[in-house]
């Protein structure tokens, strides 16, 4: 394990290093290979994968990771440094190619310190122009989201965006920054809008509870846990089901990953045996993913530096 840590960019067979990305995702999840273990892991040798596809699963699991399979004691740093090393990596991809671009978008979600939201408003209004990346309408609103989430955009930031791609796809790109604005009086809207209100169309709904959940700061989510549990029913009885499944699946705070979260959704499993199967189904799914996310959480704290 460690000789494969410390050499898999020098794996020049794909399947080998694939093996090796698998097992030790496996291993996080399990409690098995501490977190932060895995996250130097891949930010030290993403760049040697030439699959984009690849390069696009092992970011997923990186924010996975980075969100809720560390212990919260360590989190916060991490991340910071994390964001980071995804910028050196960005600026260091071959121009033009996929991964250049993928790096780019993870860096802007992640980015939360003065100095990368600068990086990234910096890329937005071309101060900063990268060797072969086109910041294209799709790219320009992550970079604005990156900026909302982050705090520090101004004011008419998504409003100026908003008139400079009106489209279909623009309207959603906007609700969902407009969510993603770290402050409980615009999450409290989201939460308005997406779960009590009956306005949103399917698209719009979707985008602004995934705006709702996209936050640095996971502590303005505790106020809907109980609200969360409090709706499911009605929700699931008086929405469509598309609508009804986008607030259990997304509105759920999963980054919180908590024992409280795990009790709350034990509780309700209880206090509602005759729920419908298919969202007793979806609470369950949910809570043993907080489990599982706790037990990498204890992990990570145990196994930080493999023993062998």
């Amino acid at each position: 394990l460690i000789t494969a840590i410390d050499n898999l960019d020098c794996f020049t067979d794909s399947l080998p290093r694939t093996l090796v990305w698998g097992s030790a995702w496996d291993m996080v999840r399990d409690g098995e290979l501490g977190g932060r273990i895995y996250v130097g892991l891949v930010l030290g040798n993403i760049l040697a994968e030439t699959d984009s596809s690849v390069v696009l699963m092992l970011l997923r699991q990186l924010a996975a990771t980075l969100d809720r399979y560390i212990a919260p004691e360590h989190r916060g740093d991490t991340a910071t440094e994390a964001a980071d090393r995804l910028g050196e990596l960005a600026w260091a991809a071959t121009p033009g190619s996929d991964i250049q671009l993928q790096l780019v978008r993870a860096f802007a979600q992640r980015a939360r310190t003065t100095s990368q939201l600068s990086k990234v408003a910096d890329l937005l209004n071309g101060t900063q122009v990268l060797d072969g990346l086109l910041v294209d309408t799709d790219l320009r609103w992550d970079l604005v989201t990156a900026l909302v989430a982050g705090g520090c955009a101004q004011a008419d930031l998504i409003e100026t965006e908003l008139r400079r791609d009106s489209t279909a796809s623009g309207q959603r790109a906007a609700v969902l920054a407009r969510a993603a604005e770290p402050s409980p009086a615009a999450k409290q809207a989201a939460w308005n809008a997406a779960v009590v209100g009956n306005t949103l169309t399917n698209a719009l709904q979707q985008a602004t509870l995934t705006g709702f959940s996209r936050t640095h700061d996971t502590s303005l989510l505790a106020p809907f846990v109980e609200p969360y549990f409090a709706c499911l029913e009605k929700v699931w009885a008086t929405k469509t089901n598309e609508l009804a499944q986008n607030v259990v699946l997304l509105a759920y705070p999963a980054n919180l990953a908590s024992k409280e979260l795990v009790d709350g959704a034990t509780g309700w499993l209880d206090s509602h045996p005759d729920a419908a199967p298919a969202l007793r189904r979806l609470i369950i799914e949910h809570r043993d993913a907080t489990c599982r996310a706790l037990t990498a959480q204890a992990g990570d704290l145990a196994n930080n530096a493999p023993d062998f």
